[in-house]
């Protein structure tokens, strides 16, 4: 039988680790909403003249999309920072990151099974793919919603991945704390 002083440890440790996963799960929100924040940022900031921090924007985004401006959006008579397929993306997974405590909890360290992504990943390749191989046309809705569903769909494992990440880290060094209170009882 556990002791009433055993059940009591485990709801802590339960609930400050309930604590350490919304801490990462607020994180996350937090860093996309920054980034997406940055993506708009780059025409508005052309808009309003204040072109040197606009490039930097611009030029830091051509390390990860081609930003062809005849694919992307545009906001403020510019083209966004990131073309319509990485648009969709990013907005994407900031909704399957609002949707992810509605349909999981934050603290289940667990992947969904991994054909969920893959069946995200469908509509992008074949858009991708049709488009390239010139079988179908692919449009700025076809290639911002094929990339929407991947971004949302990626929430679900990049979520549990970081608290995993996250939780292992804490649990290494309360481990290591413990270990070096045993070894020299004098540090209690």
């Amino acid at each position: 039988m556990i002791s009433f002083a055993t059940r009591i440890n485990k709801g802590l440790m339960l609930t400050d680790r309930r604590k350490r996963a919304r801490a990462v799960y607020l994180s996350l929100i937090l860093v996309s909403l920054i980034w997406l924040g940055l993506i708009f940022a780059a025409p508005a900031l052309m808009a309003e003249r204040h072109s040197i921090a606009a490039i930097i924007l611009y030029r830091s985004f051509s390390a990860i999309c081609h930003q062809i401006p005849e694919r992307s959006f545009y906001f403020c008579g510019f083209p966004l920072g990131v073309c319509s397929r990485c648009t969709g993306i990013y907005a994407g997974f900031m909704i399957g990151l609002l949707l992810y405590p509605v349909l999981r909890r934050v603290e289940n360290e667990n992947f969904p099974t991994r054909w969920w992504l893959a069946a995200a990943a469908v509509p992008a390749a074949i858009d991708f793919g049709g488009g390239y191989l010139g079988l179908l046309t692919n449009t700025f809705q076809s290639r911002a919603m094929s990339g929407f569903f991947l971004g949302a769909a990626a929430a679900f494992y990049i979520v549990p991945g970081f608290v995993s990440l996250y939780e292992s880290r804490f649990t290494r060094k309360r481990d290591h704390a413990v270990d070096l209170k045993r070894q020299n009882p004098k540090l209690t």
